[in-house]
């Protein structure tokens, strides 16, 4: 009956120990894939950002550029004769054709120049075949403004068959009269050559953007329908937002694919670009990932199932159990080492001499080793040295590591962190050790970073920023711990809350930085008469409370007396004014509650005031 009873005991600790091992691996691999989604999103960000500020700098000096090549017509004298004149003979027209066709070839993207009068009609145009484009009235209206500052304009044109950026430069004689306008048409096909050299992912989107959020471009182009019928983009979710660009999350007006977008503004012209990076594309190392982990966690699964199985079957073979722990013990030690053993950065290494025998394509690229050529499939050694501290020491000293993160040093004298394993392999003839190689590197900056904004965060978010005391929120919330504890264990609490007496009219009558003086002085006073374990906090403006674990009413009373007197022999530059305040302290009673307490305290420290000031009360009522 013993030996059943332990038989059934050894089975059920089996099983939810086998249950324990699957729920924690599960785990451990959901988070490791949560973890490399965060990772690719910023890298995502990151490289939206730089796509935007990219093509916001190229969009924004091609616009220059055409304002530049604009700007020329007025050296030209046919130019010149024509505004004058009203019309030209054919050979000056051709000629002047000519000269504008000779600078539309400075800026292949410029798809036509027109050459407009001061009553905004166009007189004559580079593409002679096509008919003149229709003004528009802000044209008119910004051709007539006297402000010599603007002697250049661009808007946007939203029609499907011409439409673009268009841009207008102001013509005037050699006199300095007004005599017309050039104008140019970057029309909708100018963005493509940009972007075609970029890599947005295969579902990534490129779009500029006017002062009304339309559609002025977009790569890649929609066949068959106008880009400037769609909406706005409308954010999801803002991931940051500074003066120069937005990063947000939204869906496409155009397909509906959610991506992350970064819109950045094109220097002092009207437009945006917006570079957006579909979730599709950044996401699809992570369900690569997913895909690769699950076969080795059912593999892990099956072998622990396996195990198990093995194990409740042997229960009542002691004969067979000897035999069959020993194969599941061998069994146990080669999947320790396929598990331990990453299939990352894998290195066969010869102890002795120290060796690089085999390595496969992350070990090369990882320790900057000659790749193998293309179709190589053979299996012969590199017999190259293992340049790589402190992984020659551990193979020096004969040592087994597992999983160790370490930095690492290469041959080039640059570090890195990894994870690393060594693991002797059995072989007389030909020894050798397998080592694996985890970079970790960006892990660990990250982490870096993510402490010490942790660190600031909760700092900032319990202390107040002028006196450096803890604030209101900190103040509540320890108020509701220690009352709690004094419920739990019959222990003494005390408060007391005090504010700084005529504090309005010193303000009025020195400054608000003299207040301010006063206030870091009371808080600098408040430190040098409480204990290290007496929370102090500035609930309000003038206003202060004072948390006394452990203390009772009396002894809190002596304190605030011994900080009244510390503040009397305070004295401020240029102040003749002698600083007070007045207070009430209360202590904890049964059945109070933080409202309870504060309003205690406030009503006492209100008696303070009507009793003439610099008066600390205490509550009487306590035995």
């Amino acid at each position: 009956m013993t030996h059943r009873r332990l038989g059934t005991r050894s089975a059920r600790h089996a099983k939810w120990g086998a249950a324990l091992f699957l729920l924690v691996t599960i785990a451990l691999v959901l988070l490791d894939l949560a973890v490399s989604y965060r990772q690719v999103e910023n890298e995502a960000g990151h490289q939206a950002s730089g796509l935007s500020q990219l093509l916001a700098e190229r969009l924004s000096a091609g616009i220059h550029e055409a304002g530049l090549i604009l700007q020329s017509s007025n050296q030209i004298p046919e130019v010149q004769k024509l505004l004058r004149s009203g019309g030209l003979p054919p050979e000056a027209q051709q000629n002047l054709e000519q000269k504008l066709q000779q600078q539309l070839q400075l800026a292949p993207y410029l798809s036509q120049i027109e050459i407009v009068d001061t009553a905004c009609q166009t007189i004559f145009s580079s593409d002679h075949k096509g008919a003149p484009r229709a003004r528009h009235n802000e044209f008119c209206r910004w051709l007539h403004r006297v402000e010599p500052q603007e002697g250049s304009y661009t808007t946007v044109s939203h029609s499907p068959t011409e439409g673009g950026i268009v841009l207008a430069n102001k013509l005037y004689d050699h006199d300095g009269n007004l005599i017309g306008m050039a104008t140019g048409l970057i029309n909708h096909n100018f963005f493509q050559d940009e972007v075609s050299r970029l890599t947005v992912g295969e579902h990534g989107e490129i779009l500029v953007l006017d002062q009304r959020q339309l559609t002025v471009a977009r790569w890649p182009q929609v066949v068959g329908r106008d880009p400037q019928s769609y909406r706005p983009l409308q954010p999801h979710v803002m991931l940051s937002r500074d003066a120069s660009q937005m990063l947000f999350s939204a869906a496409s007006s155009f397909d509906g694919t959610i991506r992350l977008y970064s819109v950045r503004q094109t220097g002092n012209y009207p437009f945006q670009v917006a570079v957006g990076i579909s979730r599709q594309d950044f996401t699809r190392y992570v369900w690569d990932k997913a895909w690769l982990a699950l076969p080795g966690w059912l593999f892990v699964a099956a072998l622990t199932l396996l195990a198990l199985r093995k194990h409740l079957s042997n229960l009542n073979q002691h004969q067979l159990l000897l035999r069959g722990s020993e194969r599941i013990r061998e069994s146990e030690e080669q999947a320790r080492l396929i598990l331990d053993i990453a299939p990352l950065a894998l290195l066969l290494v010869n102890p002795r001499t120290r060796r690089i025998r085999h390595a496969n394509a992350p070990a090369r690229e990882l320790l900057r080793l000659p790749p193998r050529a293309v179709g190589d499939n053979t299996s012969h050694e590199l017999n190259l040295p293992l340049k790589l501290q402190p992984v020659e020491q551990w193979l020096l000293e004969e040592e087994d590591v597992l999983q160790r993160e370490v930095e690492l040093e290469l041959e080039d004298r640059s570090r890195l962190w990894a994870i690393a394993s060594v693991q002797r392999l059995s072989s007389d003839s030909h020894p050798s050790s397998l080592i694996a190689l985890y970079d970790i590197s960006g892990r660990k900056l990250l982490e870096q970073q993510l402490h010490q904004s942790n660190l600031q965060l909760a700092e900032m978010a319990v202390t107040d920023p002028l006196t450096r005391l803890y604030n209101r929120r900190h103040a509540d919330m320890a108020l509701k711990d220690e009352i709690s504890r004094c419920e739990r264990y019959g222990q003494t609490m005390a408060i007391a809350v005090f504010d700084i007496d005529h504090f309005k009219k010193f303000n009025d009558q020195y400054g608000h930085q003299a207040g301010d003086d006063v206030l870091v002085a009371v808080a600098n006073a408040l430190r040098d008469t409480t204990r290290n374990t007496d929370i102090n906090a500035r609930i309000g403006g003038e206003e202060f409370m004072v948390i006394f674990p452990y203390t009772r009413l009396r002894d809190a009373h002596k304190v605030m007396l011994r900080m009244q007197m510390a503040l009397t022999h305070t004295t401020f530059p240029f102040v003749e004014q002698r600083i007070t305040f007045s207070g009430g302290v209360t202590d904890w009673r049964p059945g109070d509650t933080p409202p309870l307490m504060a309003a205690r305290a406030d009503r006492l420290l209100y008696e303070a005031k009507q009793a003439g000031r610099n008066i600390i009360l205490f509550d009487q009522d306590t035995p």
